[in-house]
């Protein structure tokens, strides 16, 4: 057996290894909202559940601050209501603190800021890697819609955020996909880079009617492209280096 074929196989088992540590589904589904077999919240089902299980979320208005701290597939059927409640102790809606996490189909509104950190807030704020964001409605959070904090490899895409203070905020994160999103009247920026974020892609975003369209502050190369931007009431793009 030559050095091609061996290392031929050294690849694909390497391959197989990173893909089983991605990949978490196919475990078990709990069902929430349903009273005649369901959790009555989300975080219990969260709690109750294994690496791997899917939840789904019936319709209703959940008041949760949920923390996610399993790799699970977060499903919401129409559009189930995650309300923060404005809760200045509670901060953001959903804190993913996972890997490989799915996040879909979610109405997520009213989160804060947690006290004695006033960049905290977020509809979604993720801290992990590999996760799914989408088909989500981000609407009335302070401050961002969608938060990432010192991830990679996290997909944000088809969901709407709108009336927020920013839009989604990338922070000290890299090679994250931001793409197909409308992001629409937010107080801040529709997408705020900044810190040592790089290798982030923004691609077919609609982002409309906030302060600023495409804020860089202090980040890397970003490729941002085929968006469509404008009547942002500031400038559309607007970018600023570190000293």
């Amino acid at each position: 057996m030559d050095l091609t074929t061996n290392s031929k196989k050294l690849f694909l088992i390497i391959s197989i290894m990173l893909t089983s540590s991605l990949a978490c589904s196919n475990g078990a589904t709990l069902i929430v909202g349903n009273s005649s077999k369901g959790y009555e919240s989300i975080q219990e089902a969260i709690n109750s559940a294994s690496v791997g299980d899917e939840i789904l979320v019936y319709p209703g208005t959940y008041y949760e601050n949920i923390v996610v701290d399993k790799c699970l597939d977060l499903i919401g059927l129409k559009n189930p209501v995650i309300d923060a409640g404005g809760d200045y102790f509670k901060g953001p809606g959903v804190t993913i603190l996972a890997d490989g996490v799915v996040m879909e189909g979610f109405i997520i509104r009213n989160s804060t800021n947690t006290a004695g950190d006033p960049l905290s807030g977020a509809g979604v704020f993720v801290r992990s890697n590999n996760n799914t964001i989408k088909g989500n409605i981000f609407e009335n959070n302070y401050r961002s819609g969608i938060k990432v904090l010192g991830g990679y490899n996290n997909s944000i895409t088809n969901n709407r955020v709108d009336n927020n203070f920013e839009g989604i905020l990338v922070s000290d994160s890299h090679s994250n996909k931001i793409t197909s999103n409308h992001i629409n009247n937010n107080n801040g920026a529709g997408i705020f880079i900044s810190g040592s974020s790089e290798r982030n892609l923004l691609k077919y975003n609609i982002i409309i009617n906030n302060t600023r369209g495409v804020l860089s502050m202090g980040a890397g190369v970003n490729e941002i492209t085929e968006n469509d931007v404008f009547e942002n009431k500031v400038k559309n793009f607007e970018t600023s280096y570190a000293k």
